[in-house]
This record gives C-alpha cells, structure tokens and sequence, in this order.
C-alpha cells in the first residue's frame, strides 16, 4: 500500500527535469509521485481523495512565491492546502498529514532544500503509517 503521495508543479523543473532525488523517492513502494500542470490545479480533494485511497501523508510541492509561469498558482495551492487541512481536523484526521512545499527560489541549493524538507515529511509519514499498522 502506498503511504505518501507527491504532487508537483510541473513548471518547477527547468526542463521539466525532475531532479534524482525527488525521482528516486517515487522508486519506494509507498511513494507515489505526480505531476501536476500547475500547483494552483490542485483542489481539496484530490488531496482528500488521496486519503481515501489509503495514503498517510499528501505534500504539494509548487513554485516559489512570485515566480509562478500562471500568475498565482503557488498562492492558490497555499489556500487549497489549507482548506485541505480544515476538512482533516474536522474529519478527526492529524491536518498536519498534507504538507505544502515552497521553495524559496528556482536555484538548485533551494530546489534541493525543498527535496530534502520532502524526504523528512515522507519518513515522517512513513513511520506514522506502520505505527497504525502494528
């Protein structure tokens, strides 16, 4: 069973190269990784759809603020979150279990710290999940 879900702005890559890292992630078995056109695409429930489906954990990860190719997209995708977020706590659902990721700019160095901010939401989760399971 996959645990966590991965969604990404496909405009954040140069190239839309996704970087080895983020890649290599979606190996594992309870990752799935998705791109998406842009991060405002994202909607509530897809996020909540994704718990449905059995996932522990939802990370969104856009553009940093200010350099969204679609205006405001990354800002959308704040919102969505955290309405997301809302419909958890009101399910009686951990809120903290969607996570969103600005990178604070397009460098590498950010690209990478944002990746990283992602691998530790993933172990997060992934503890979480085979805690419920035992």
């Amino acid at each position: 069973m996959k645990s966590v879900r991965i969604y990404y702005c496909s405009n954040l890559f140069e190239g839309n190269l996704v970087p080895a890292e983020l890649a290599d992630m979606g190996m594992r078995d309870d990752v799935i990784i998705e791109s998406v056109p842009c991060g405002g695409r994202i909607d509530p429930r897809y996020l909540l759809k994704a718990f449905e489906c059995g996932a522990s954990g939802v990370c969104v990860l856009t553009c940093p603020l200010g350099e969204c190719r679609l205006m405001e997209g990354n800002i959308r995708a704040m919102h969505r979150v955290e309405l997301a977020r809302e419909y958890l706590a009101e399910a009686g659902v951990e809120p903290d279990a969607v996570e969103i990721i600005v990178p604070s700019e397009r460098s590498q160095e950010a690209i990478k710290t944002a990746i990283d901010k992602i691998a530790s939401f993933v172990g997060q989760e992934s503890c979480a999940a085979q805690e419920v399971m035992a």
